[in-house]
């Protein structure tokens, strides 16, 4: 129900209340003029009977009069005084009954005009009650009819109010819709400023990585060329040695047959580092990472440097101590500081300092800003400065290059800075370098902090039994490389099953009546990985173990870029010395008795 119902219903109310206030002060008015009238009249009988009364009395007197003449005649002796006094005595009664007749009438009277002032005064009452509730309707009406307009001003103020939010509203909208238009008008402009930007980034990485690919396939091949003529030559003059060995007198041809050979071997040995040096820039070696405290890794590296910088260089380090904790591979740190200092031991001919120093470092915005790559957050920081030869801009702008050095004369790859700018990649850190000619160079190394939990790695066990005939079956493609694996192994006391591919490999064990129990096998093959190999051989011999090798397992046994923590890896080139250290750290423990393929225990 509206409130302007609620309203003229309550004055219907209030009229119909009036006119039974009216209604009943008319009845009241009635009645009271009804008793009025039963007043007089029985004012009018009371005065009637008071006139018999004294009209009784009146003729009682003369009956008593008419006595008392009769007495007074037949008392004519009693004298004329007797009878003068009660004459007098009759009237004076007679007045007596006429003054209390005319006080009666007075009286009546008197109450008939106090009745009909009475009925004047409450008719004149209800007038005024009548007018008064006359009034009170009037002034009730004039109120709601002010309530009324109040409410249709307050109705009208609502709906102006409502037509100006709604006004605002549209303001509003348009306004936001405009700024909208503006702010994807601004999006789209700074996504094409972006996207052009990109392209030319891209043109320009693009460009750099054919002119770094291109200088990079010259190095290899100018080195590998190098390193293969030494060793195809070096190899020759071996073969002619032992040829001559056969004559009478051996002993100075094996001799110069076999420094032949070593020489070979270093160059081998050489170009086995050079590969995986290639392998460290080009972010593609197989890391081991876990976490560890810098500070700790400089520590145990310690000895080592000073015996690379030489004694004719000073090293100073500075350890801040409670180093946050960073994800990285110890090994790849190592030969991270070991190449910046022999960077800087070159840089220092005639002496110098070179300085470590460490610290926790937060990147921000600002940071950012001032052209730091460092991951934004908490960073720990490694500092390594000389104080030798420095180097210009040009140069500073291309040390990271592969194969880039301004002392091949002197022997150099050109991989030492390229390695250290790979391996920081890998562990997504990052490396600025400062340097002017004649003031040294500072090497700046950020990598960010893991929030993993340091599980420190255990200790490989040493081997502590020898090969009693443990069954070995190897996987590997390339067939010169198998029978050396199988010699080495052969040779040290282990039953070999060779395979040069990993169906061959399964359908052999599924039909081999004894136990396997090493699986050494390649990664990557054709046909069957190393790692497929692995899993369906465990089901067709649920207790064997595992060792892959490889020389780019990262594709196929990494996670993350990362080795698997239950991945044993023997990296090609390998030795015999390692093929057997991993291969007994692998069966350490595990075959306390075993039985052979033929079926007798092993001693």
């Amino acid at each position: 129900m509206t409130g302007n119902a609620k309203r003229r219903e309550s004055r219907h109310d209030r009229e119909s209340q009036e006119r039974s206030e009216v209604s009943a002060g008319a009845d009241a008015r009635d009645a009271r003029e009804a008793q009025a009238q039963s007043e007089v009249m029985a004012g009018a009988e009371r005065r009637g009977a008071r006139e018999a009364q004294a009209e009784s009395e009146v003729s009682a007197g003369a009956d008593a009069r008419d006595a008392r003449e009769s007495q007074e005649r037949s008392e004519v002796s009693a004298g004329t005084d007797a009878r003068d006094a009660r004459e007098a005595q009759a009237q004076s009664e007679v007045m007596a009954g006429a003054e209390r007749r005319s006080a009666r009438e007075a009286q009546a009277e008197s109450e008939v005009s106090a009745g009909t002032n009475a009925r004047d005064a409450r008719e004149s009452q209800e007038r005024s009650e009548v007018s008064a509730g006359a009034d009170a309707r009037a002034a009730r009406e004039g109120q709601e009819r002010r309530e009324v307009a109040a409410a249709a001003d307050r109705r009208d103020a609502r709906e102006a109010q409502e037509r100006r939010e709604v006004a605002a509203a549209v303001d509003r909208r348009d306004a936001r819709e405009i700024q909208e238009r503006s702010e994807v008008s601004a999006g789209a402009d700074r996504r094409i400023a972006r996207e052009a930007q990109e392209r030319r980034d891209q043109s320009l990485v693009q460009a750099q990585r054919l002119e770094s690919l291109g200088q990079l396939a010259g190095g290899v091949a100018h080195d590998f060329n190098n390193l293969l003529a030494v060793i195809l030559n070096y190899l020759s003059f071996a073969s002619e040695e032992v040829a001559a060995a056969a004559g009478p007198d051996p002993g100075p041809h094996l001799a110069a047959a076999g420094a032949d050979l070593a020489e070979a071997d270093k160059a081998a040995q050489r170009a086995a580092g050079l590969t995986h040096q290639l392998l460290l820039f080009a972010r593609r070696d197989v890391v081991r990472p876990q976490v560890l405290d810098l500070d700790l890794v400089i520590t145990s590296v310690n000895d080592l440097l000073r015996m690379t910088l030489g004694e004719h260089v000073e090293l100073v380090i500075s350890l801040a101590g409670d180093l946050w904790p960073v994800l990285a591979d110890p090994g790849q740190l190592e030969q991270v500081l070991v190449n910046l200092a022999v960077n800087a031991r070159d840089a220092m001919p005639d002496g110098g300092t070179l300085t470590i120093d460490t610290g926790n470092i937060t990147v921000d915005a600002d940071s950012i800003a001032g052209g730091s790559k460092a991951k934004i957050g908490r960073n720990v920081r490694l500092r390594v400065s000389d104080t030798g030869v420095g180097m210009s801009a040009e140069t500073a702008e291309h040390v990271f290059e592969p194969f880039f050095t301004t002392r091949r004369d002197d022997g150099g790859t050109g991989l030492g800075l390229a390695t250290v700018y790979g391996i920081l990649m890998q562990s997504e850190g990052h490396i600025r370098i400062y340097s002017e000619p004649g003031t040294g160079t500072t090497f700046t190394i950020t990598l960010p902090v893991t929030e993993e939990a340091a599980t420190p790695l255990a200790e490989a066990l040493p081997y502590q039994r020898k090969p009693r005939g443990e069954t070995v079956l190897v996987v590997e493609d390339e067939a010169a490389l198998r029978e050396v694996t199988k010699r080495i192994l052969t040779r040290n006391g282990y039953q070999v099953i060779t395979a040069a591919s990993g169906p061959e490999a399964l359908a052999f064990a599924d039909g081999f009546p004894g136990e396997i129990h090493l699986l050494v096998t390649d990664v990557v093959m054709p046909n069957m990985l190393g790692k497929e190999v692995a899993e369906r051989m465990r089901a067709v011999k649920p207790g064997i173990e595992v060792l892959f090798m490889s020389g780019y397992a990262r594709p196929v046994l990494a996670s993350q870029g990362r080795l698997d923590p239950n991945v044993a890896l023997v990296e090609k080139p390998f030795s015999e010395a390692s093929l057997l250290a991993l291969a007994g750290q692998v069966l350490n423990g595990h075959f306390p008795g075993f039985s052979t393929a033929g079926g007798e225990p092993g001693q």
